[in-house]
């Protein structure tokens, strides 16, 4: 069967932002979640993560195998928080700051930048 919303949103956190502040979670769900409201995205939380070339952790296979073993408590806790609609961050990308070339103004929140 289908992975739940809060599964697939854990997943997704756990991958980008495992490392990160909770802040930074909250942040990275956010930005799913706005994806979701915004037309030019996927309108459901799946659609948002699987869409091609959006989250490398998909492509690569990562996500499926959090997904498949759990995400951790901090993750599911900021994704159930974001899904009861805790949206901390108005953006709808994010990347890296290792792979930011400085082109972009947005927010820094830990090791992602927010724009």
């Amino acid at each position: 069967g289908n992975a739940s919303d809060l599964a697939m949103m854990a997943a997704i956190i756990q991958c980008e932002a495992g490392g990160e502040s909770y802040e930074g979670k909250l942040a990275v769900g956010s930005v799913v979640m706005n994806r979701v409201s915004s037309s030019h995205f996927p309108n459901t939380v799946a659609g948002g993560i699987y869409q091609a070339g959006q989250f490398t952790p998909v492509s690569s296979g990562r996500f499926a195998s959090v997904l498949a073993s759990g995400a951790d408590a901090s993750c599911t806790q900021a994704a159930s928080e974001v899904l009861g609609g805790r949206i901390t961050i108005n953006c709808l990308y994010f990347r890296s700051t290792k792979h930011y070339s400085g082109s972009v103004s947005g927010t820094v929140i830990g090791g992602n930048i927010f724009y």
